[in-house]
């Protein structure tokens, strides 16, 4: 009897802080309210980016005005904890998309619950591109690292994959871009989920490129400049040779989804 006693006020103890961490999850996150164990888990999270990465967040005026979707929240790739530190300092929710590949089997728990969009690094990511467009369509937030992979060295751009572009032109979707330095330079990636560091999440405000007439290609170049701009960083090599095999992007239409072969360097690129 005692055990069960102690089985259910436990239970009670933690049902009670759920509902006032989902109350404080609230308040901070107005404008995307969840329940009281997303609210938990929420500023458990807020707890990890403070401690363990002494999270700074720089937000520049009208960059959080207005998050209603669809929007694409646009981010440079310097670590595997960047989706974390971004979705924790943002008020409305973000689904990311990640290459299928680094998929980890014992926590489709946890992917599942964040909604993560899997592309898979061939043919196959037209799947996940198009679960992609479907979250836009529907007035949803998608988070893209248009680089591909991690900045090596530190504090270098890659190449923006020409596919954020053709997202952005076909989707209609405003761009959130967002400057993320500081934080852990780990080998594998994960391993920067539990090494300290100094990070710092900036963000600038979104970009409607519905009314300036510009092509994919044009997108992509002006998100690329803009984030050179902003960084004051060097550009380093480009991850596939341009003489190398589907480098180009091609005109071939997938009658399947209405897809164009020139979105599939973001699938083959994404991280």
């Amino acid at each position: 009897m005692n055990e069960l006693w102690i089985i259910f006020s436990a239970l009670g103890v933690l049902i009670v802080l759920a509902c006032l961490c989902g109350a404080a999850y609230g308040r901070s996150r107005p404008q995307d309210p969840l329940g009281p164990l997303n609210g938990l888990v929420y500023l458990i999270g807020r707890h990890y980016a403070k401690s363990v990465h002494q999270l700074r967040v720089t937000v520049e005026p009208g960059a959080f005005d207005d998050l209603t979707g669809p929007l694409i929240v646009v981010c440079n790739h310097t670590a595997g904890v960047d989706p974390i530190l971004v979705s924790i300092s943002m008020p409305s929710r973000v689904r990311w998309l990640m290459a299928d590949d680094m998929r980890v089997p014992w926590l489709n728990w946890f992917w599942k619950w964040h909604g993560i969009i899997f592309i898979a690094r061939n043919r196959h990511g037209r799947a996940g591109i198009r679960n992609a467009r479907k979250h836009l369509h529907a007035q949803g937030i998608i988070g893209i690292f248009p680089e591909g992979r991690i900045e090596r060295p530190a504090r270098t751009l890659l190449p923006f994959a020409s596919g954020v572009g053709v997202l952005v032109r076909r989707t209609g979707a405003r761009v959130l871009p967002v400057v993320i330095e500081g934080t852990p330079q780990t080998e594998p990636a994960w391993n920067a989920l539990w090494t300290a560091s100094n990070s710092s999440v900036y963000y600038h405000e979104p970009i409607d490129y519905a009314g300036m007439n510009m092509d994919a290609t044009e997108i992509t170049a002006d998100l690329e400049a803009r984030f050179k701009q902003w960084t004051g960083w060097e550009m380093g090599p480009s991850r596939r040779p341009l003489n190398q095999p589907d480098a180009q992007p091609r005109a071939k239409t997938d009658p399947s989804g209405g897809l164009e072969n020139d979105e599939m360097p973001l699938a083959r690129n994404i991280a």
